[in-house]
């Protein structure tokens, strides 16, 4: 891979979140561009105003990522912090004081390489958000409750939406219902975060998830180079699927959200 190599600022997750966020500081204490261990940290702000306050992303072995930490000024209430995993036992007091809890644990993975999509794969259809609003709301209230993003609201327009309908019942027969969905949004620096994905429980096990995925996958090399996506660090099923499909795990990190 050619682009997954960077260390501090220059990190990958560094890079992904900028898929609906915009930089507005940084710090690092990196020594140069050998440096693997680099803490770096990004302050970030929502620029559709969907999400006030400042979201901080840091990156770098755990030791030297909670030093920096206690030398990070935000200009703005903190309303999240994402850090690599395990910084919070050592930088808890720093996450604290601004007023943060432990919130949940990810993994970040990321491809460059383009799945192949089978012949005999489901159908995979590009969805109009303002016509599939509706169902996919309904679908995400089923599929993948947990999620914090959505089909509704500014950012859900910045992406672009995939589906996967039942199979007609006959030769010439419209498909049904939409069970399976997923968003895919281009990035200013040049790569494509996947989300909101989920398939109806009653139709899991059939491939719609995987079939889904590979072509928001193709897509997003074809177009942009780069694809990354998110998981709980629990998903085990979901993450058989993306390793299956080339993905490969870029960052572990916990997430520190207000109280």
């Amino acid at each position: 891979m050619t682009r997954l190599g960077g260390h501090g600022l220059d990190h990958v997750f560094h890079r992904a979140r900028s898929d609906f966020f915009e930089v507005t500081r940084s710090w690092t204490d990196e020594t140069g561009p050998d440096d693997a261990g680099a803490a770096a940290v990004v302050q970030l702000a929502d620029p559709t105003g969907e999400r006030p306050g400042r979201w901080l992303n840091a990156v770098g072995r755990t030791d030297r990522l909670a030093r920096l930490l206690t030398t990070v000024v935000p200009d703005g209430d903190v309303v999240a912090a994402t850090v690599t995993r395990g910084t919070g036992a050592l930088a808890g007091e720093t996450l604290a004081g601004w007023g943060l809890v432990p919130d949940a644990t990810w993994d970040r993975m990321v491809t460059e390489i383009a799945p192949r999509v089978d012949a005999g794969a489901p159908t995979v259809e590009v969805l109009e958000l303002d016509r599939h609003t509706d169902e996919i709301v309904d679908l995400l209230a089923r599929a993948n409750p947990g999620t914090r993003s959505g089909a509704q609201g500014p950012r859900a327009r910045l992406a672009r939406w995939y589906g996967v309908r039942v199979a007609p019942t006959s030769p010439g027969a419209r498909a049904g219902a939409l069970v399976a969905v997923g968003s895919a949004t281009a990035t200013a620096t040049g790569s494509v975060h996947l989300g909101s994905i989920g398939t109806d429980p009653a139709h899991r096990g059939q491939g719609l998830g995987s079939a889904l995925t590979a072509r928001m996958m193709a897509d997003g090399v074809a177009e942009r180079g780069l694809v990354t996506l998110g998981l709980y660090d629990d998903n085990t099923p979901a993450r058989r699927v993306y390793e299956r499909l080339g993905f490969v795990l870029a960052h572990e990190v916990e997430t520190w959200r207000r109280g």
